[in-house]
């Protein structure tokens, strides 16, 4: 008979998650599977198309580029399961339970409008896309904050070419309660864009004004 080792039953100890945190996590992750309903602005001024996309787990956001025919696509993420691709169980749980580094995906896309051209350009799955009507000057304000985000980070970024991203670090730690699908929920926020609640998963419906 094999003996079992020594180490083996405090090691599985040591990582094992304690009862009382696995209900917690499971009923919020129940919560998070409610849709979350987008109203965007009636009449919005100087209207101006943004594209919500859903990648089935997480989201990511289109902006125009600010000149013709380019667009931005933008997401965020935990840096070592985005940028460094460390995606095994306890890195996903690290993510969720302590503050980890975050980072900005930015991606250049081309096209005259958003549609199944500009969005055939993605090599990540797509299982639905969003086309919100909002007001131009919000557009400019957030693309002009992510983009300060991403040209200060842009001597140290990190190519990928599963993402098709290119990615720099963001000052705000990613964490359960700040995950991409959190974060885009915020930019559409300031795209005057109404969020009936944070979104845990990536699960949208839209509502008309």
């Amino acid at each position: 008979m094999r003996r079992r080792s020594d180490n083996a039953a405090p090691l599985r100890r040591r990582f094992r998650l304690p009862p009382w945190l696995l209900a917690v996590l499971s009923l919020w992750l129940l919560q998070g599977c409610a849709a979350v309903t987008l109203q965007p602005p009636d009449d919005p001024e100087g209207p101006v198309t943004v594209a919500l996309l859903d990648h089935g787990r997480h989201s990511s956001l289109i902006l125009p580029a600010g000149r013709p025919g380019a667009w931005l696509r933008y997401s965020y993420g935990d840096w070592v399961f985005y940028v460094e691709r460390r995606t095994g169980p306890l890195q996903g749980i690290s993510g969720l339970l302590v503050p980890t580094r975050a980072a900005l995906g930015r991606q250049v896309l081309t096209g005259h409008e958003l549609g199944p051209s500009s969005l055939g350009q993605l090599r990540v799955p797509l299982a639905d896309f969003y086309l919100l009507t909002v007001p131009g000057a919000r557009v400019e304000v957030l693309r002009d904050e992510l983009e300060g985000i991403w040209q200060a980070g842009y001597d140290e970024r990190k190519t990928s070419p599963e993402w098709d991203m290119a990615f720099v670090e963001h000052p705000e730690a990613y964490t359960l309660r700040n995950n991409s699908n959190r974060m885009v929920a915020r930019w559409l926020t300031a795209l005057d864009v109404e969020v009936s609640r944070a979104p845990i998963l990536s699960n949208w419906q839209t509502e008309s004004p």
